[in-house]
């Protein structure tokens, strides 16, 4: 090893960990912005997976958790951030070390996204007793000033008075049932940008890195339909039994597939819009209808995701 590398390897590997340190306190500090902290700070730790290896990423991943420990009001979110996101990047790096195809990286990245939401959780929980799957009283008056605001600006207007009367304590009671559900829909939300980002990054420095798949070409394998049939299962039974556990679950398990299954269905329809020759007024016809008449259009598209798995509707030939 010579000298210019030695001395150049300690330098990547603080100018990673100060990325990291840096886009954990932004999120941390300016709320609004946490989001976008969430699909950065995983972009650091694939680097140092990339251009030196996993050690490095690790102790990388853990100076800037210390960092920002000792400079962040709340621990628990530095420990989000740093578990779920920072661990999210040495999977993806390791993936994209390996060359894992594209459509497998992508996947392994969402999945690996949701479990480590799950684990978080879990793990602050049993640290600290903190249950991040309930709404606490600064969310609960988020959400209650949110309802306020619409129903004072004639949004509710047209609902039965008697509905009127519980609608708020409703609303709070299924946002808070479905908080796991968008752990794991914003999660894997935050993977896919950071994926197609890393990509995006990595091409450009002109590392080989696989292309990102065709958003018209993802799908879901045909069994993906049993996590439908439990989550339906579920639900059911939980409602019909007054199991409550396995009601909270069945309807987090449809909140998920709600938005996966969208993802596809919309995949689907923007294949099929490519696909079908028509003239531009034609198209811009059916936009504004589908615009006009969004509740059946949601509900078609919706249809489409569901049906793909089971029948390759676009008889894409990885599927036959």
């Amino acid at each position: 090893m010579t000298a210019n590398l030695k001395n150049a390897i300690p330098a990547e590997w603080a100018f990673f960990t100060a990325l990291m340190a840096a886009a954990g306190l932004v999120g941390i500090y300016i709320p609004s912005l946490y989001f976008i902290a969430e699909v950065f700070l995983p972009v650091p730790v694939i680097f140092l997976v990339l251009r030196l290896d996993t050690r490095y990423s690790i102790l990388g991943l853990a100076a800037a958790g210390l960092l920002m420990f000792a400079l962040a009001p709340n621990p628990a979110d530095v420990f989000v951030l740093v578990a779920r996101f920072g661990l999210l990047g040495i999977l993806l790096g390791l993936l994209f070390k390996n060359r894992v195809s594209s459509g497998r990286t992508l996947a392994v990245g969402l999945l690996g996204s949701a479990a480590l939401a799950l684990l978080t959780v879990g793990a602050i929980f049993i640290l600290t007793g903190q249950n991040l799957f309930l709404l606490g009283e600064e969310g609960r008056q988020v959400v209650e000033q949110a309802i306020m605001a619409n129903r004072d600006a004639g949004t509710f207007s047209e609902m039965p008075p008697e509905w009127q009367e519980n609608f708020t304590a409703n609303v709070i009671n299924i946002f808070e049932m479905l908080i796991p559900g968008q752990h794991i829909v914003s999660s894997a939300a935050a993977a896919a940008i950071t994926y197609f980002l890393s990509i995006s990054i990595l091409r450009r420095l002109n590392y080989q890195a696989p292309p990102a798949p065709a958003f018209t070409g993802i799908y879901f394998p045909w069994y993906s339909v049993w996590a439908l049939i439990a989550g339906l299962a579920l639900t059911l039974a939980g409602d019909n039994f007054a199991l409550a556990a396995a009601a909270k679950a069945g309807k987090n398990i449809l909140f998920v597939l709600f938005h996966a299954y969208m993802v596809l269905g919309i995949a689907v329809t923007v294949f099929f819009f490519r696909k079908i020759k028509l003239t531009l007024p034609l198209k811009i016809i059916f936009i504004v209808l589908a615009a006009l008449n969004l509740p059946f259009s949601i509900a078609f598209v919706l249809l489409l995701g569901v049906l793909d798995p089971l029948i390759n509707l676009r008889r894409l030939p990885v599927l036959k």
